[in-house]
């Protein structure tokens, strides 16, 4: 189940008579953005563009660079070329295309959403949602509209933890620590 924020909500407080269910609601935007580091892929990142997918006509993906991820990542990340190819086969079969979804590398936490006038959504979980509120603060300060934020709930395997890449590596052994 995801919901979406009004664009100009400044507070949570504010934005909980907002919440909306999405599949109430079939909006499409023409461009959606999402953005991550997208390093060892699981049911989160595939929740998170199928949604993406779902709502835009074009999907933005922003893509941490090599340098970004392991100035905050505490294990070495897959380079940069690996995980835009696996990024992209994961894209096609969710049903997306390359004339649908622009894959780009970001070397900060908001690479074009707070510059790009043509983004009118970004899809994010609960965990990055204070991220998502401030781009749209840094929008209304450079003169955008605010994006409409469509927040997918965070997946879990099923002892209750949070998927993510570290759990993986962690579960698997495959864990390196930068050095």
């Amino acid at each position: 189940m995801n919901f979406w924020l009004r664009p100009g909500s400044r507070f949570i407080k504010e934005l909980i008579p907002y919440l909306a269910i999405t599949h109430m609601q079939r909006l499409r935007f023409r461009k959606v953005a999402v953005g991550g580091t997208f390093d060892t892929l699981h049911t989160g990142h595939t929740a998170l563009l199928f949604t993406a997918l779902n709502y835009g006509r074009k999907v933005l993906v922003g893509v941490t660079s090599d340098e970004f991820a392991q100035a905050y990542k505490a294990y070495k990340v897959k380079p940069l070329k690996v995980r835009f190819l696996n990024l992209r086969s994961l894209i096609r079969e969710l049903g997306g295309s390359d004339n649908d979804v622009i894959i780009d590398v970001i070397n900060d936490p908001y690479g074009p959403t707070i510059v790009d006038p043509t983004i009118d959504a970004i899809v994010v979980s609960l965990e990055t949602l204070p991220r998502a509120i401030e781009i749209n603060n840094l929008r209304r300060e450079r003169g955008l509209r605010p994006l409409y934020i469509i927040v997918i709930p965070i997946i879990k395997d099923g002892f209750g933890n949070k998927m993510s890449s570290t759990l993986i590596r962690d579960r698997t052994g495959t864990r390196e620590l930068k050095g």
